[in-house]
């Protein structure tokens, strides 16, 4: 088993709070229930508590709220993903030794330098104990066997891929863009992403100041200004969406999440000069990536249609 899983789980101890006891857990509703199998409106507070902590009882706006809705929709589907996932490996009996199990036990405990008595300390510190937390590594082991069997093995990247997608982060002068200074427009339901973006193309308004009027995500009050981020580090719909545009120009709206959003490309920054080869194996790991993200949400999409889910 590879070492990420390793370390996603030493994560779970070190960083989180991720289980109860079955002692404390306190079953006060059913908010979903999948194919048999029950999420509780304790679980899903549990996920959410770290996110309402943040406001700290304040009031909270119209925007806030629905952000929040979002939020705990998302919460819940991934509870269900994980839920179908796990219940589709047992369906095709993925293979999950008691060896399997102890290995990823002894990897965790090297990593983070813990002997055996700090790591049963940091179980307790968790409110969880051995027996639990071998049966979560026993389920991410098989749901990450499962994930390479149906969807990592599909992932083709070409070289002609490779070509077009280096091509498309080059400037003017020939050069590789690292980097892209953005703005972004959010739009709320009631506005019209089309509208917005002819007055600007026409002059009407700029980008920054219907970003001010508009704007519903980061960059309110600035003009929309995102700053300067990784071109490796946008997601596929918004490298789409900034295709063949040059410093200043406007984006087509596109979605993110659910919402309408424009971008303005305000300049390219940290550019340099690179070769196709160089440059080869990022742009093949970020493409891979990306097309491994595509086929994980159409199986989940696959199995969510097949799942009898029902939502309380």
């Amino acid at each position: 088993m590879k070492r990420i899983i390793a370390g996603f789980l030493a994560s779970m101890i070190i960083g989180s709070v991720s289980f109860a006891t079955a002692d404390e857990k306190v079953v006060d509703g059913i908010v979903a229930v999948v194919n048999g199998e029950v999420v509780t409106m304790y679980e899903l507070n549990r996920k959410m508590a770290p996110i309402m902590k943040q406001f700290d009882g304040n009031e909270l706006s119209a925007v806030e709220v629905e952000q929040l809705k979002r939020v705990r929709q998302q919460i819940l589907d991934r509870f269900i993903n994980e839920i179908i996932i796990d219940q589709e490996s047992k369906r095709l009996e993925v293979d999950v030794s008691a060896q399997d199990i102890e290995n990823e036990v002894k990897a965790i405990k090297e990593k983070s330098n813990l002997n055996d008595e700090e790591f049963e300390r940091q179980l307790e510190l968790q409110k969880t104990n051995l027996t639990q937390f071998k049966e979560k590594i026993g389920k991410d082991i098989r749901k990450h066997r499962l994930l390479s069997y149906k969807v990592k093995s599909k992932v083709v990247v070409t070289d002609d891929e490779i070509k077009a997608a280096w091509n498309s982060t080059r400037t003017d002068q020939g050069e590789v863009a690292k980097s892209v200074h953005l703005k972004l427009i959010l739009f709320p339901e009631n506005v019209s992403a089309d509208q917005v973006r002819e007055q600007i193309i026409a002059g009407e308004t700029t980008f920054e100041e219907a970003a001010d009027k508009y704007t519903t995500g980061p960059g309110a009050g600035s003009g929309g200004d995102l700053g300067v981020l990784e071109w490796d580090d946008l997601a596929q719909t918004w490298h789409e969406a900034l295709e063949g545009l040059k410093p200043g120009g406007v984006s087509k709206p596109f979605d993110v999440q659910s919402f309408k959003a424009l971008l303005k490309l305000d300049s390219y920054v940290n550019t340099e000069a690179a070769s196709f080869e160089d440059s080869k194996q990022e742009i093949y790991q970020r493409l891979y990536r990306q097309k491994q993200d595509e086929l994980f949400a159409d199986f989940i999409k696959k199995l969510r249609e097949k799942a009898v889910i029902e939502l309380k």
